[in-house]
């Protein structure tokens, strides 16, 4: 019973990120220069990983967000395991989409393959870089759900 509770506050919470979460990053795309962006991005990106050292093997690989709808290009280089912003070029992988998938990503509301498979997301360069990524982000948010659940009454 405790755990259905918890799972029905997760799925909400969730779907509130989901509903609000694209249209604040419409927004900010707007007003707000792609540096500062990458720069919240990265923030982010730093705080799910906080206790993980899976990236710490890439460092000084630039990797290029790219959005398509609305189009922004922000760019990152991985240094002791950490993102950080950078210009979008010169890049060893990009991965390229339209928001909705790059939030159907970070949400867990799609598989990162259907959305590859789908050629809703398209990586190229190093597609290996771009599966270490995105597996230390996947197992970083599923620990912080975890955690997130344990700390729900």
């Amino acid at each position: 019973m405790q755990q259905r509770a918890n799972n029905a506050r997760m799925t909400l919470v969730s779907d509130i990120i989901s509903q609000t979460a694209p249209r604040a990053l419409d927004l900010g795309i707007k007003v707000l220069p792609a540096p500062a962006i990458a720069l919240g991005g990265a923030l982010m990106a730093n705080i799910l990983l906080i206790s993980d050292r899976s990236l710490n093997d890439l460092s000084g690989t630039r990797v290029r967000l790219e959005i398509t709808n609305p189009h922004l290009a922000i760019g990152f280089v991985i240094r002791n395991g950490r993102l950080w912003p950078a210009p979008p070029t010169p890049w060893k992988t990009c991965i390229r989409g339209e928001m909705r998938s790059f939030m159907a990503l970070l949400l867990q509301t799609e598989d990162a393959d259907a959305l590859f498979f789908d050629r809703r997301l398209c990586v190229e360069g190093d597609t290996g870089v771009a599966l270490q990524l995105r597996h230390a982000l996947e197992s970083a948010i599923y620990r912080h759900k975890k955690r997130l659940r344990a700390l729900l009454p």
